[in-house]
């Protein structure tokens, strides 16, 4: 039987452990879309690419038609979604991108904080390419009803 010294230490060492892992954990569940993209008349988006950080994608909807999507949910809470049109008639316009959704469940923990990040490319004649770079300003971010009800 351990003595009352030790279970002592052992609980001084162990107790701030526990209690802090959990009480520093977020949590939550976002319906996440791109806001308006800063685009020229005449561009089309034929690819992007997001960075979700203290986060993973549950869901995706509205992926248009001729688009190929990668999705990466590493075990790290680091993921990303590659996605491109495979023909140029399946580029898109900015109300398009607007449309696709994607459910992310935010896990803060630690040091790893909630981000959003990523690029858009578009183009007018399929020969160049401009870069838009997203912050977690560009992206619409809503509570999922699923969680609402739950009091998250």
């Amino acid at each position: 039987m351990p003595s009352p010294r030790m279970v002592a230490l052992l609980l001084a060492v162990m107790l701030p452990v526990v209690g802090g892992a959990g009480a520093a954990e977020t949590t939550g569940e976002y319906a996440v879309s791109i806001r308006n993209l800063p685009l020229s008349a005449g561009e089309l988006i034929v690819s992007f690419q997001i960075d979700v950080t203290a986060g993973a994608i549950q869901s995706i909807s509205n992926i248009p038609v001729g688009w190929h999507l990668v999705l990466n949910n590493d075990a790290s809470w680091q993921t990303r979604i590659i996605a491109n049109s495979t023909v140029g008639a399946a580029s898109l316009q900015p109300d398009d991108l607007r449309k696709v959704q994607f459910v992310v469940k935010k896990n803060e923990f630690g040091d790893l904080k909630f981000e959003l990040s990523g690029v858009v490319s578009v183009t007018k004649d399929y020969e160049k390419e401009r870069r838009v770079q997203l912050k977690m300003g560009d992206f619409t971010l809503t509570l999922t009803p699923a969680r609402t009800q739950q009091g998250q």
